[in-house]
């Protein structure tokens, strides 16, 4: 049985998505690094999806959307670094057999973070990552393949406990998330981005 995946659909049959996660945090302090938390760990997703087609409806056949990932995370105190990767088998269309295929996937990120507790707008954290990503964009009518690479340089700063800004400016490269196309963009990105917990 194949999940169908996609955006406000509902699920189209009885199959069943494994999902499984472990990691395990630990403190530095042994080594020198007083309040320093290091994590790594690694997931594990097995599933069939139907990607929905551009005649329309979804794809008769159904998928491998098989993914494996690790990750790891040295959290800021005052200087961290996150990098997360996964690779695994999906849907993709492939224009010489104009087809969806199960094809290979690939990427994930790297970044580099810091955490000023004290300045005059509050505490703040300075960030820069870089991603990576080859494969199909499942979610994507015909799953094209999507092949993109940015670098990413921001903020994120409190002004309240309760509001939180994130600023970032961005350098990205990206092919045509449609098959029809076979376009390349580059450009710059600016992203301003508030949010109010509560």
């Amino acid at each position: 049985m194949a999940r169908q995946m996609g955006v406000d659909r509902t699920e189209s049959n009885d199959g069943v998505m494994l999902v499984g996660l472990a990691t395990w945090p630990f403190e530095l302090d042994g080594i020198g690094l007083d309040g320093q938390v290091f994590e790594i760990g690694g997931s594990v997703m097995r599933n069939r999806i139907r990607p929905e087609i551009r005649a329309g409806g979804l794809s008769a056949a159904g998928f491998k959307d098989n993914r494996t990932l690790i990750h790891a995370i040295l959290y800021p105190n005052p200087i961290g670094v996150q990098a997360e990767w996964n690779w695994g088998t999906g849907p993709e269309f492939v224009p010489a057999t104009g087809r969806i295929e199960e094809r290979p996937i690939d990427g994930g990120y790297v970044q580099l973070m810091g955490k000023v507790d004290h300045s005059p707008i509050g505490p703040f954290y300075p960030f820069a990552r870089w991603q990576y990503y080859r494969g199909g964009f499942k979610a994507a009518v015909n799953a094209p393949r999507l092949e993109t690479e940015e670098l990413e340089l921001g903020f994120e700063f409190q002004l309240d406990p309760a509001l939180e800004i994130t600023t970032t400016y961005g350098w990205a490269k990206r092919k045509e998330a449609d098959e029809r196309r076979l376009g390349q963009a580059e450009g710059q990105i600016l992203r301003i981005q508030a949010q109010w917990n509560y």
